[in-house]
């Protein structure tokens, strides 16, 4: 056994609909046809004598402010997510009856509208949310309910597969006889149970036997429309490419970043242009002292998890000597630092004196410089700002760009095992960039036979990593 350690070197539905606004949307298509690419398939186990038409059909009648409660006031994207195809929103309908009145028949069926399969494994706080509606329910005759499984194949029967009924668990309310007539009710099911690459949620539709008696005994029909999965989501570990998006081309990872203090402080307010190639970006005032800690400030969105970030990558304009007012023999010192409050920072890095070898003399430069970070720990906020005041005789110093590399961070969750995706933050195993924090109760151990191929590892002073065999 190899030991090795290194020191680093560097409650109301309306309530619960605000809720599911704070994730970011990682599937949402609009059920245009009966397929896994437009986002569910149907599996008709029984249908009593009703005609299969009836069963799983796509309408076009679809929630909305006036037939909703609470009221459907959400804005459906354009385009279906993540596929990006033109949004035709569609509702599936499951109709249990047939005939024209007086001579209505009740049927009993058993069908399932399943939804495509969801990997969940490097989602944190999953959930799906749905709204569902009955027409002319009444008696005890139909049931709707949601199940989850982990190993359910579209195109084969829903028995083929393991099911749990999580009907119980739906926060809001889900399409009940008699309750609600000829209104989308919304519901929201927590899914943090479920982890695995392969998650099948289902709505089914149960009805029996009963005959039809109008007033007592109605199989009516159910439409179930708008489901949508959300969560918050692992920044992927590596650079930045391009600005403020991640190796793996999750896109804008930071909010708009903001003035570290004052934005009276700056000449413009385009702060949106640091994540842009744009040469313009909000620039100090010109001969205003700026105080320590002014600068630049960014807010990992709340679409993902707070992120481990290793290095840094900057073009800062006119922030050398010479364009310091006060004393023309010292550039403006910059460092970067982390906090997980917006109040509290820990500083990330040494103090960086600005001179002409490390950032630009104008606002055409282009040279790209880096710093190194001595992190073992994920932050929501980050900030690139002065460590002492300074004043600018030039009306162009300003942070043209910025990029991030984000790591990977070893918590040892379950156990020291380096192939255990849940012992990582981003909660799959990488392949670049790891950082192994002290302090822990689990430090990684690679095992005999394990093929490692990640590169960068950094190993906190007090920290170790094991590895079994030769």
């Amino acid at each position: 056994m190899k030991k090795i350690t290194q020191k680093i070197l560097l409650f109301a539905i309306f309530g619960l609909l605000a809720l599911s606004m704070n994730g970011q949307i990682t599937y949402y298509n609009d059920f245009n046809s009966e397929t896994e690419s437009r986002g569910f398939t149907v599996q008709r186990v029984s249908l009593g004598g009703q005609n299969s038409a009836d069963v799983g059909a796509r309408v076009s009648d679809i929630p909305d402010g006036a037939d909703s409660n609470p009221v459907f006031s959400e804005t459906r994207s354009t385009l279906t997510i993540p596929d990006g195809v033109t949004r035709a929103q569609r509702a599936i309908s499951f109709k249990n009856v047939s005939g024209t009145s007086p001579n209505l028949v009740n049927h009993e069926i058993e069908a399932w509208a399943l939804m495509t399969n969801q990997n969940l494994s490097a989602v944190n706080e999953p959930k799906v949310s749905f709204w569902t509606q009955q027409r002319f329910m009444i008696g005890s005759g139909s049931t709707l309910t949601v199940w989850v499984s982990e190993n359910y194949t579209h195109g084969t029967a829903p028995s083929t597969a393991t099911w749990t009924n999580e009907t119980a668990n739906i926060s809001g309310a889900i399409a009940t006889s008699g309750v609600s007539p000829l209104t989308y009710v919304y519901g929201e099911l927590d899914l943090s149970a479920y982890k695995s690459a392969s998650v099948t949620v289902a709505f089914k539709i149960v009805t029996d036997n009963s005959a039809y008696a109008s007033g007592v005994s109605q199989h009516g029909t159910f439409y179930i429309s708008d489901v949508k999965f959300q969560g918050t989501l692992n920044v992927m570990p590596g650079n930045f490419s391009p600005l403020n998006t991640s190796a793996t081309g999750q896109a804008s990872i930071f909010k708009t970043p903001t003035a570290a203090i004052d934005v009276n402080n700056f000449s413009n307010t385009s702060f949106s242009n640091i994540f842009t190639t744009s040469t313009s970006t909000p620039a100090f005032k010109q001969f205003v002292a700026m105080p320590a800690g002014e600068g630049y400030k960014f807010e990992v969105s709340g679409n993902y998890e707070p992120i481990v970030v290793t290095e840094v990558f900057y073009k800062l304009i006119d922030a050398d000597r010479f364009r310091n007012n006060v004393d023309p023999l010292v550039g403006s010192k910059w460092i970067v630092q982390g906090s997980n409050d917006d109040n509290s920072w820990d500083d990330l890095s040494q103090p960086r004196t600005m001179t002409t070898a490390n950032s630009g003399d104008t606002p055409i430069e282009y040279t790209e410089y880096y710093i190194p970070l001595t992190t073992s720990k994920a932050y929501r906020y980050y900030r690139f700002v002065l460590t002492e005041g300074f004043t600018s005789n030039s009306a162009n110093t300003s942070l043209r760009e910025i990029n991030f590399k984000v790591a990977a961070l070893w918590q040892g969750t379950s156990n020291a095992d380096w192939s255990t995706g849940t012992n990582w933050n981003t909660a799959v195993v990488p392949t670049n960039e790891v950082v192994i924090p002290a302090g822990l109760t689990n430090f990684p151990t690679i095992p005999t036979g394990t093929t490692v191929t990640t590169n960068n590892i950094t190993i906190e002073s007090g920290a170790t990593l094991v590895t079994q065999g030769t």
